[in-house]
C-alpha cells in the first residue's frame, strides 16, 4: 500500500529517510488491514466518528506545528523556559494526531490523551513495529522534564548544570526538527490508509443524521467540550462545532488530511490569529510554509 501511495499521491520523504521504504510498506499493509475491518459494513456513525477523526488529528499536526513555529521564535528571542514547554507541545500534539488514526484505539480513547499514557501507546502501536526508534520517546520524555523543570524550578544560573547536555535547549531543538517532520508524515500516511480503505469499504454515504441526532451530536461534543477541574466553567468551542458541522454536510468520504490541512485549516487559523498591527513579531503564516514543506 505504501508504494501505491508513493506512486499516486507524495514522496515522504522524511519518512522513508528515517524509517525506511521496506518497514513502511509492510506497517501500511497491516494498517490498511486493520482499517478494512473497522470499516466494514461501516453505519453513518462509524463515517461520522471518523469524519471528525481525520478533522482532529489534523488540528492536532496545526496545533504541533504553531508550538514548532513558535519555538523557533522563542529561541531567538532567549526565552527559554517557555521555549521548553513549546517544545514538548510540539512533540506531543503530533504523537496525539497519529493515535487518533489509529483503527487499534476506540474514540474513547483518544478523546482524552494523556501525558503518561502517550508513552506506553507509541511505544505499543510504533515503537515495535519499528516504525519509530526508542530516541523518539527518549525526546519527549527530556522535554517533558525540562518543561516541568523550568515551569516549577527557577535554575538561577538559567541552566541545570549536572547532565546540562541532556536537556541543552539548542541541542533539543535540532532533534525536534530532525523528528517531527516523520511524525507529521506518519499521521498523514495514515489518513491515506483510512481514505484507501473507505473506499473500498464504504463508497457510498449516506446521510442519517435525523436519525441519529443524539448520538451524533454526542460525537461532535466529545471533541469541542472542554471543562475545569472543579466543574466551575463549560466550555464548548462554537468555532469547532461549525466547522465539524461543514465536514458532515460536505464531505463524503474521510479525507486525507494533507487535503485541507496546508490550506484551509491554516488559512483559517491565519484569519483568527493574525495580528493586523504587528510587523515584525510573531508571523503566523510561517506554520503555513513549514507544513507546505513537509506535506508536500
Amino acid at each position: 500500500m505504501f508504494k501505491k501511495l508513493t506512486k499516486n499521491y507524495g514522496s515522504f520523504e522524511n519518512a522513508i529517510a528515517t524509517i525506511g521504504e521496506e518497514t513502511l510498506d509492510n506497517y501500511c499493509d497491516k494498517i490498511y488491514k486493520a482499517f478494512c475491518k473497522e470499516f466494514e459494513n461501516a453505519h453513518y456513525l462509524k463515517s461520522i466518528e471518523w469524519f471528525l477523526r481525520h478533522y482532529n488529528s489534523a488540528k492536532k499536526v496545526t496545533l504541533s506545528s504553531l508550538f514548532y513555529i513558535q519555538t523557533q521564535y522563542l529561541e531567538s528571542h532567549n526565552l527559554k523556559n517557555i521555549t521548553f514547554y513549546t517544545c514538548y507541545y510540539s512533540l506531543f500534539n503530533a504523537f496525539s494526531s497519529n493515535l487518533i488514526l489509529l483503527p487499534n484505539l476506540n474514540i474513547k480513547s483518544i478523546n482524552k490523551i494523556s501525558h503518561s499514557q502517550i508513552f506506553k501507546d507509541i511505544e505499543n502501536y510504533f515503537v515495535r513495529f519499528e516504525i519509530y526508534s526508542e530516541e523518539y520517546l527518549e525526546l519527549l520524555s527530556i522535554l517533558k522534564l525540562a518543561r516541568e523543570l523550568y515551569s516549577y524550578h527557577l535554575p538561577l544560573g538559567g541552566t541545570f548544570l549536572n547532565k546540562e547536555e541532556a536537556i541543552n535547549k539548542s541541542h533539543l531543538i535540532e532533534k525536534l526538527s530532525s523528528i517531527l517532520p516523520t511524525v507529521i508524515q506518519i499521521s498523514n500516511i495514515l489518513s491515506y490508509m483510512s481514505y484507501f480503505a473507505w473506499k473500498k469499504k464504504v463508497c457510498t454515504f449516506i446521510d442519517e443524521y435525523d436519525k441519529y441526532q443524539d448520538e451524533t451530536d454526542k460525537l461532535f461534543f466529545s471533541f469541542i467540550e472542554h471543562e475545569d477541574y472543579r466543574g466551575f466553567l463549560h466550555l464548548i468551542d462554537e468555532e469547532d462545532y461549525r466547522f465539524q458541522g461543514n465536514i458532515v454536510n460536505k464531505w463524503k468520504e474521510p479525507l486525507p488530511i494533507e487535503w485541507f490541512i496546508s490550506e484551509k485549516m491554516c488559512e483559517d487559523l491565519g484569519c483568527g490569529w493574525r495580528d493586523s498591527e504587528s510587523e515584525d513579531g510573531f508571523d503566523i503564516d510561517n506554520i503555513t510554509y513549514f507544513l507546505g514543506d513537509v506535506l508536500s
